[in-house]
C-alpha cells in the first residue's frame, strides 16, 4: 500500500526536468519546487509562514507543538523544550533524554537589547574512563558503539531545566504535556521511522524495545501506531518531579546504571549525580554586514564562522564554479583547525585559540593560500594530519522565534541511529557517544591519525561536529536561525544554508531543499547527484560543475542527496515574515509559524 510521502512524491513529481547549481534560474533546486522560490513562497510542503513565531523539527507534529505552546503565551524557550522532547519520543532513533547537545539563544536583557549565550550539554565520560578502553579489544570493536561501555552521562535534561529556569515563561509541567499525551496515546509510524526500524531484528530480542516497537512480535511499519507507555510514564514523573529524578536518588536513576552496568558499561551513581550543563559565551562574526553567533569547542560552530571568515575576502562571480570551488578550500582550512579544538576544560589555550581563528589576521593567512586554479593534500590544510572526529548519525536539529525576539537554535544528539542500543526500563534510550572519542594508534578508514586532544579522559566532553547558529542584519534584527544534524557533514550543510541564505538570498525552504557539496579532508569532494525518484525530488549538481573541480584536480564522487546531513531553517522574508521549513530529505518534518 502506497504511504502518505510516497503519495506526496506523485504530487510533486509531475515533471522530472532537473535544475543545475550553475547558470539556471534557480540552481540546485528541482522544478517542482517552484513555488516555494523567491520573496512570496506559496505552498511549500516542508513550510510555513507567519508573522508572530515559528518552530522548525524533523516531525512535524513536535514543530506544531511549539508553535502552540507560544500561543498559550509561552516563548522560543518554552516552544523549545516542549517541542524537543516530542522529537525525543517521535524520532526517538536521533535524540532523546538519554542524550545530549549544544544551542545557541538570543535572549531579551533589561535594557531592551538582546545578548546571546550558548548552552553546551555534551555527554561526559564517566569517571573511570581511560585512553585504551576501547582499543584493547581490537581494531573492530564494537564496545564504543554498541552497549554500556559506549554510553556517555546523559546531558539533555538539566539542560531543559536551565533554559527554563534562564529563559523560560510557561510552568515546567506544561511543556510535557503535549508529549506525554502523544506518547501514552500513539502516534504513527511514518516514513523515516520505518526506514529506522526495518531490518533491526536486534529490537525482537529486548523486552524494552520490543514492546514498544515490535509488540506483536514483528517490527512496526509505516502506518502502525506506536504506544509508548514506558517514556509517557517518565515522562510524567519528571513533569511533576523535576528532572533530578533522572540523575539521582530514584528507581529512574537506578535504572538507567543497572541498565548501563548489565551490558558492559562503567556509569556510577556518581556520574549520573554529576552531571551539569555549561553556559558558555557564543561565538560570532560580522559576514556581509550581518553578524552570526554559533556554539564553541568542543563543538564546530566556531569552525563554520572561521571558514565563512576566510570566504569572504575571495573574489569570485556569485553563484558561480569559481564561488563553489573557493568555498570548498576555505572549508578545508575549517576542517584543519578543527582538529585543535577539543574540551577546553582538559586542553590547554583552546579558547583563545579558537577566537584567533575568527580573526582577520588568521582568516587572511589562509586565504592567502587559497588558489582558485588547484586543489592541495589534506596536509597542506591540516598539518597535524589528525582525524576529524565524530560521526553523529542519530541527531536532531530544532529552531524556534518568538513575538519578543527569542530565538534558540538547538542540536541534540544519542550519536548513532538509535544510539548504544541500551534502552531503560523506563523507556529511556541511551546515547553512543564515547564512540567520539579518539583511542591512541588508530588510524581511521581515511588515513587520519587518532587525535590526542579528543582522547578519552574522565569527565572530558568529546569533539562534536554540532554548529547552531543563529544571524542578525546590519540593524540587529534576527534574520535566520539554521543548523544540521549528520555527523562531520553538519559542518558543511550549515555552512551552506548560511551561505545559501545571506549570499545568494535564498530563502529558507530554498536553502533546505538545494543541493550540496561536502569535503572533509578525506582525499574526496562529494555533490549531490539527481535523485527525482525518492518520495521527495531533490536536484543535483551538473557534469558542468563535477568536471570544473576534477580539470583543478579534485576527485570527485556523487552522493545521493538522501546519504547527506539534513538542515532545517528559520528565516525572514522581505516582508518581515517568518518562512519555517525543515529539509525535504526528512519527509515527516515540517516547519510551523504562525
Amino acid at each position: 500500500m502506497m504511504g502518505a510521502f510516497a503519495q506526496l512524491a506523485l504530487a510533486l513529481l509531475a515533471g522530472t526536468a532537473l535544475a543545475t547549481p550553475v547558470g539556471t534560474q534557480r540552481p540546485g533546486h528541482h522544478k517542482r519546487w517552484g513555488t516555494c522560490w523567491g520573496s512570496n513562497p506559496q505552498g511549500c510542503p516542508f513550510g510555513d509562514v507567519g508573522s508572530h513565531g515559528a518552530v522548525v523539527t524533523e516531525v512535524g507534529t513536535c514543530s506544531a507543538i511549539g508553535v502552540e505552546i507560544m500561543k498559550q503565551g509561552g516563548n522560543a524557550a518554552d516552544a523549545i523544550i516542549a517541542s524537543a522532547l516530542c522529537v525525543g519520543v517521535i524520532g526517538g532513533f536521533h535524540s532523546g533524554l538519554g542524550g545530549g547537545g549544544f544551542m545557541v539563544i538570543r535572549y531579551n536583557k533589561d535594557d531592551g537589547t538582546h545578548g546571546y549565550e550558548q548552552i553546551d550539554f555534551r555527554e561526559t565520560m564517566p569517571a573511570a574512563g581511560n585512553e585504551t578502553m576501547y582499543t584493547q579489544y581490537g581494531t573492530n570493536q564494537t564496545k564504543s558503539t554498541v552497549g554500556g561501555l559506549a554510553v556517555g552521562v546523559p546531558g539533555e535534561l538539566r539542560a531543559w531545566k536551565l533554559l527554563h529556569d534562564r529563559h523560560g515563561s510557561l510552568p515546567w509541567v506544561k511543556l510535557f504535556e503535549p508529549t506525554i499525551s502523544v506518547a501514552r496515546n500513539g502516534y504513527p509510524v511514518n516514513y523515516d521511522l520505518a526506514g529506522f526500524l526495518a531490518g533491526r531484528d536486534w529490537i525482537l530480542d529486548n523486552e524494552h524495545w520490543s514492546k514498544v516497537f515490535a509488540p506483536q512480535g514483528t517490527l512496526l511499519k509505516e502506518g502502525d501506531t506506536v504506544y509508548w507507555h514506558s517514556i509517557a510514564n517518565t515522562l510524567e514523573r519528571i513533569a511533576h518531579d523535576g528532572p533530578d529524578i533522572f540523575y539521582q536518588n530514584s528507581d529512574i536513576a537506578d535504572n538507567i546504571i543497572s541498565a548501563i552496568q548489565s551490558t558492559g558499561g562503567i556509569m556510577t551513581h556518581e556520574d549520573l549525580a554529576s552531571y551539569q550543563p555549561i553556559v558558555r559565551e557564543a561565538a560570532s562574526i560580522s559576514y556581509r554586514g550581518k553578524r552570526i553567533y554559533s556554539t564553541t569547542a568542543p563543538s564546530s560552530g566556531a569552525i563554520v564562522l572561521s571558514t565563512l571568515k576566510i570566504f569572504e575576502g575571495l573574489q569570485h562571480a556569485e553563484q558561480s564554479h569559481q564561488a563553489i570551488q573557493a568555498l570548498v578550500e576555505a572549508n578545508k582550512f575549517g576542517y584543519g583547525q578543527r582538529a585543535t579544538l577539543g574540551d577546553p576544560a582538559f586542553t590547554t589555550n583552546v579558547s583563545s585559540l579558537e577566537a584567533s581563528y575568527l580573526t582577520e589576521t588568521v582568516a587572511g593567512a589562509a586565504r592567502a593560500l587559497i588558489s582558485g586554479n588547484s586543489t592541495h593534500p589534506g596536509t597542506y590544510y591540516n598539518p597535524s594530519n589528525y582525524a576529524p572526529a565524530s560521526r553523529e548519525g542519530g541527531t536532531s536539529h530544532l529552531a524556534a522565534v518568538d513575538s519578543g525576539g527569542m530565538a534558540i537554535s538547538l542540536t541534540t544528539t544519542i550519536n548513532l541511529i538509535w544510539g548504544s542500543r541500551v534502552m531503560t526500563a523506563d523507556g529511556i534510550i541511551l546515547n553512543n557517544e564515547m564512540d567520539d572519542f579518539s583511542s591512541p594508534g588508530s588510524v581511521n578508514a581515511f588515513g587520519f591519525a587518532a587525535n590526542p586532544i579528543n582522547f578519552i579522559q574522565p569527565g572530558k566532553r568529546p569533539q562534536s561536529s554540532i554548529a547552531s547558529s543563529l544571524v542578525e542584519d546590519e540593524n540587529g534584527r534576527l534574520v535566520m536561525a539554521t543548523g544540521s544534524a549528520g555527523g562531520s557533514r553538519i559542518i558543511t550543510a550549515t555552512l551552506q544554508e548560511l551561505y545559501n541564505h545571506i549570499d545568494l538570498g535564498l530563502n529558507a525552504s530554498e536553502c533546505t531543499s538545494h543541493a550540496r557539496w561536502h569535503d572533509q579532508l578525506s582525499g574526496i569532494t562529494y555533490f549531490d547527484w539527481p535523485d527525482p525518484d525518492r518520495p521527495i525530488p531533490l536536484a543535483g549538481y551538473s557534469n558542468e560543475t563535477v568536471d570544473f573541480f576534477k580539470d583543478l584536480g579534485y576527485n570527485v564522487s556523487y552522493q545521493s542527496p538522501y546519504s547527506t546531513s539534513t538542515s532545517h531553517v528559520i528565516a525572514r522574508l522581505p516582508s518581515g515574515e517568518w518562512l519555517a521549513a525543515t529539509d525535504p530529505r526528512k519527509p515527516a518534518g515540517r516547519g510551523q509559524a504562525y
